[in-house]
């Protein structure tokens, strides 16, 4: 029969030696998880810091594209008197007789009235012997004042005045900056689009099927 050998007993100091190795190993792992755990915060802190000079900065940038925006159309803004003049001082005239047209006067801020009541106003007249072209300007004409235009239309053809009446009335949109949504609409409603480039006034070429809308003076 073979025979079971066992260890002896430790021995006390053995057993107080193996619980120090224990402990100092618990000891180093406690100290090694924290190590960890703090160069893990570090980094989680140093990409927070990151994110948040990159957030900074991206914000700073967007405050400065909406700084340069609102100077922009500031400087638009400011420009509004200065299209008037130009559509009024520049050759446009003439520029309309390749359209048929032969409009050798300008009005400004012509009045539509009922009474004493204001109705509109128009902001630049065209006028020829027998035709009247009212141009709307705005800095950066939408699709609501294309609307409101062709109501404008309207009022001028129902409420004439010396201007107006007897006349054939056309229409026109002038802007510094008008985008192809409106240019597209204002052409549908067969109105002329008028564009400022520079210290140019021009007319924007109309589509091939454009016919220009004619709002007939009934009491003529």
């Amino acid at each position: 029969m073979e025979q079971i050998t066992t260890a002896p007993p430790l021995t006390f100091e053995q057993a107080m030696a193996l619980l120090d190795k224990r402990h100092l190993d618990t000891l180093a792992k406690i100290e090694a998880d924290k190590i960890a755990t703090f160069a893990k915060i570090e980094a989680d802190k140093k990409i927070h810091e990151e994110q948040m000079k990159k957030r900074d900065e991206e914000l700073q940038e967007f405050k400065e594209r909406m700084d340069r925006l609102s100077n922009r159309f500031g400087d638009l803004g400011n420009r509004l008197g200065d299209i008037v003049e130009y559509l009024v001082t520049s050759n446009l005239k003439e520029k309309f007789d390749k359209y048929g047209f032969y409009f050798r006067n300008t009005a400004l801020k012509v009045q539509v009235s009922a009474g004493r009541r204001t109705i509109t106003d128009i902001d630049v007249l065209l006028c020829d012997g027998d035709s009247i072209m009212a141009v709307e300007v705005k800095t950066k004409p939408n699709l609501d004042d294309v609307e409101r235009h062709i109501e404008r239309m309207d009022e001028i053809l129902q409420y004439p005045n010396n201007f107006t009446r007897g006349m054939k009335i056309y229409g026109a949109i002038a802007g510094a900056i008008v985008d192809d949504e409106v240019k597209e609409k204002a052409f549908k409603s067969g109105f002329f689009v008028i564009t400022q480039v520079d210290d140019n006034v021009n007319i924007i070429t109309p589509p091939e099927n454009f016919v220009p809308k004619c709002w007939t003076d009934i009491t003529k």
